[in-house]
């Protein structure tokens, strides 16, 4: 059987991460087994005592005991300098796709160019007025 990990929140705020074990395989207890370094240590808890369980990866499971922070389960765990890259990339692609757009507006002959949404703004408020009369 795989190992499931998991984020688990006990009542009195506390939660642990790591490995767990059902109740019935360790006479109704749950198990869990965090991570340490390169071993394990491992914590018993009654199913009176449990808030809530997540089902996580390792990763997010490990993350959590090495930082001690809650991090969201499907939170992708990148250092600061990863997502800078990915919002500059993303960033070049939103000017690259704008330049292709105003290509295209320019490049339509004049009667198959979209109009401009800003001219609709006022167009709710307008149909309002037409209705009051």
């Amino acid at each position: 059987m795989a190992d499931i990990w998991c984020i688990a929140e006990l009542m009195g705020h506390l939660t642990l991460a790591g490995r767990i074990t059902k109740p019935g395989d360790n006479g109704g207890f749950w198990q869990i087994d965090i991570p340490d370094a390169e071993s394990f240590h491992t914590e018993f808890f009654g199913s009176q005592s449990v808030y809530r369980i997540r089902i996580v990866s390792e990763q997010i499971a490990r993350a959590y005991v090495s930082h001690h922070e809650m991090i969201e389960y499907n939170a992708p765990i990148i250092t600061r300098e990863e997502h800078e890259a990915a919002m500059d990339r993303a960033r070049e692609a939103i000017e690259n796709l704008r330049g292709q757009v105003d290509k295209l507006k320019h490049g339509l002959p004049a009667g198959d160019r979209l109009d401009d949404p800003g001219e609709y703004e006022n167009d709710d408020e307008d149909l309002d007025q037409e209705d009051d009369l």
